[in-house]
């Protein structure tokens, strides 16, 4: 790196987050890397990085972060980040102002928000979630198939928590995360759970090496140890109305033995402010089938300690 570029840790930390998280707003940078410190330390490093030229920033257009600048990494700042070793994954692409300031605005900002609650409880625990393991908009390939159509399913984003349980072994807890703004149809919603569902049988196949031998296989089912859960956070509340938007998700995916069945999908919904306000080991997701909410593994207890987790299959 040239030595005008050289930078200090906490920016170079700030620089590589913009670049693995795409859009983040003043606060959501001071809640990741300066928890103890103020909104106005976490401008000051990340105003340094735009004089150098590494970022840029627009303002938020509406909540989530309306009136604060909202930052992303610029073509040089890739660079520089791309040029560390053991840096994180390559950008498939990056933000532009226009972009930026576009209608992937609150989408992105949502979807950080997600990955901050998770954050925040690991901490609160001394679990293994730091600000890289939630990851955006991750493809996952279809396969061929007459049911399976092909393609690719690409999540809005992937987390991966680790924790350690009572028995003193260390698990890991994969979900895909599906940030609903209740901009499209609901049946659009059903509809890609319904390739969430195709996606598990891939994974199945391709775990118990029944296709193991094919070249063409796809390779990602080998990254999870157990398929994901999936959850759907309900956001948005001033284009509808969460509560009939969920029960009619609910009623739609009971309709879908591959989803609703005894042995369907784990699918998980939660609204977004609620996991915002009370964080993701609160009784506030709904399940299948279930008459009364639980927490995001799956049990009816409120906010537990840290090290009280049972273990839940995945």
């Amino acid at each position: 790196m040239p030595a005008r570029l050289v930078l200090s840790t906490l920016a170079a930390e700030a620089l590589e987050l913009l670049y693995q998280h795409r859009l983040l707003s003043t606060p959501q940078v001071r809640q990741i890397l300066v928890p103890d410190g103020s909104v106005r330390s976490a401008a000051r490093v990340l105003d340094e990085l735009k004089a150098r030229g590494l970022a840029d920033c627009v303002r938020a257009r509406r909540s989530p972060g309306f009136g604060h600048r909202l930052w992303f990494a610029t073509p040089l700042g890739a660079e520089v980040v791309e040029a560390v070793p053991n840096r994180a994954e390559a950008r498939r692409r990056l933000l532009t102002p226009e972009l930026a300031a576009g209608q992937l605005q609150a989408h992105t900002l949502a979807v950080n928000d997600v990955g901050i609650a998770f954050l925040l409880a690991a901490r609160q625990r001394g679990h293994d979630f730091g600000p890289h393991s939630w990851r955006h908009e991750i493809a996952h390939e279809l396969g061929r198939g007459p049911r399976r159509g092909g393609g690719l399913l690409i999540a809005d984003a992937v987390i991966r928590y680790w924790m350690r349980l009572p028995n003193g072994q260390t698990a890991v807890r994969y979900r895909f995360v599906e940030l609903d703004r209740a901009t499209g149809l609901v049946d659009d919603v059903a509809g890609k759970l319904m390739r969430y569902a195709c996606l598990r049988e891939v994974w199945g196949q391709r775990r118990s090496g029944g296709v193991g031998r094919d070249e063409d296989a796809p390779a990602w089912p080998l990254l999870y140890r157990h398929f994901p859960g999936i959850i759907v956070v309900l956001a948005n509340p001033g284009r509808a109305n969460l509560q009939s938007r969920l029960a009619s998700l609910v009623s739609l995916c009971l309709a879908e033995p591959e989803i609703g069945g005894a042995d369907g999908l784990s699918v998980s919904f939660a609204f977004f402010d609620e996991l915002i306000a009370c964080g993701p080991f609160a009784p506030i997701f709904h399940r299948i089938g279930d008459q009364r909410p639980v927490n995001w593994l799956g049990q009816e207890v409120s906010d537990e300690p840290a090290g009280s987790e049972v273990e839940v299959a995945g």
